[in-house]
């Protein structure tokens, strides 16, 4: 394991952990953290990542600016700045590694790997792990009053299940800018793996559906009783994720 920091194209420093397999890697997993959380993923990257080590991937978590321990303001949190930070850490990986890049999202990591990689031809593939494609649906029905009042241009205070935080009304404005549907069509016929929940509670298991009909080389896994942090099947969602992985390098090999 190797802490590094990555600068992003604003010049803040970004927070990130490389996990090197034993021997030239086969591919290279970059794991994009979700609303609110953070590169570690309370601890479960490291088995995560030692997994995928095991089967000759290397793994690069990161926070966002904003999050974790990178700098910026996590109330000027945006999809585009997120964007812009993932290209970041895109550069920084292809000039440590010459081999396939997978980008994984979570939740709204999910939804910054969608619109980063889409038009970024250094991509090679896709892991989405209960993503949303409608931005303001989802956010919306997960803080209502607070979605309705950064529309009107007003910071807000919300407090969730990790303590109390401002969020600015950028967030709300920056999702308008975003043709998702355009995004899912950039893609192509890259090879795309979406696991989701059937009983998520923030992110409707429509968004899954819309998004497979709507690429050409799409793997959707729907669980049951997993819920949209997939506490209880959390090696289940690292089983399907790594069987893929491998049958799409076999491909490329």
């Amino acid at each position: 394991m190797q802490n590094i920091e990555i600068i992003s194209n604003r010049g803040e420093k970004l927070a990130a952990i490389i996990f090197h397999p034993t021997g030239e890697p086969r591919s290279v997993v970059i794991v994009c953290h979700g609303f609110r959380g953070g590169k570690e993923n309370g601890g479960r990257i490291h088995q995560f990542a030692d997994r995928l080590n095991q089967v000759g991937i290397a793994v690069l978590a990161f926070d966002f600016s904003g999050s974790g321990q990178s700098e910026g303001d996590f109330v000027s949190l945006t999809l585009s700045r997120q964007a812009a930070d993932l290209e970041s850490v895109v550069d920084y990986v292809c000039t440590q590694f010459a081999v396939p890049i997978i980008l994984l999202g979570r939740s709204f990591g999910g939804s910054t790997v969608i619109v980063e990689g889409a038009g970024d031809k250094r991509i090679d593939g896709f892991v989405l792990w209960s993503t949303p494609i409608f931005m303001a649906e989802t956010f919306s029905a997960m803080m209502p009053d607070e979605y309705n009042r950064m529309q009107n241009g007003q910071v807000v205070a919300v407090c969730d299940d990790f303590g109390c935080f401002d969020l600015g009304p950028e967030l709300a404005a920056d999702f308008v800018s975003h043709d998702m549907e355009g995004y899912l069509q950039a893609i192509g016929n890259r090879p795309v793996l979406i696991i989701q929940a059937e009983d998520d509670e923030l992110v409707s298991p429509k968004n899954a559906i819309y998004m497979q009909e709507r690429m050409e080389n799409v793997s959707l896994c729907l669980v049951e009783k997993a819920g949209h942090r997939f506490l209880d099947k959390t090696s289940l969602r690292e089983d399907m994720t790594i069987e893929w992985l491998n049958s799409f390098l076999k491909v490329e090999e």
